[in-house]
């Protein structure tokens, strides 16, 4: 007989106040994108999530501050979601196709501030 013991982690009070202190920050979701016509399917907003937890991969920012997956129902289906930070929710909308309106114009919006032109 095979068995396959599981090693659960245990949260400790302090883990916890941190945990729901980070979810706190966690104001929008990945999904509003869809709605706006920022990403035309679930696996291309998919896609632009990914890229942006690569972005703070690779700028060492905690993912548990910004990016929490969820589960939500949606026309009496469960459907896979994510919590963003309010940064973590525009770094998803620049890395979506930018053939998308929405995506375009906050590129180009992104753009001009950063050389402060109007």
């Amino acid at each position: 007989m095979l068995v396959t013991i599981e090693q659960t982690r245990t949260y400790t009070p302090l883990e916890n106040f941190l945990d729901s202190l980070a979810d706190k920050e966690l104001t929008c979701y990945a999904t509003d994108l869809l709605q706006q016509h920022g990403c035309g399917s679930m696996d291309e907003l998919s896609h632009a999530v990914r890229r942006a937890t690569e972005v703070c991969t690779s700028m060492h920012l905690p993912l548990n501050e910004n990016f929490k997956p969820v589960y939500r129902s949606q026309n009496g289906e469960v459907v896979q979601d994510w919590r963003l930070s309010p940064m973590a929710y525009m770094l998803t909308v620049l890395n979506a196709d930018s053939k998308s309106d929405l995506v375009a114009r906050t590129q180009i919006e992104m753009v001009r501030r950063f050389l402060n032109t109007p």
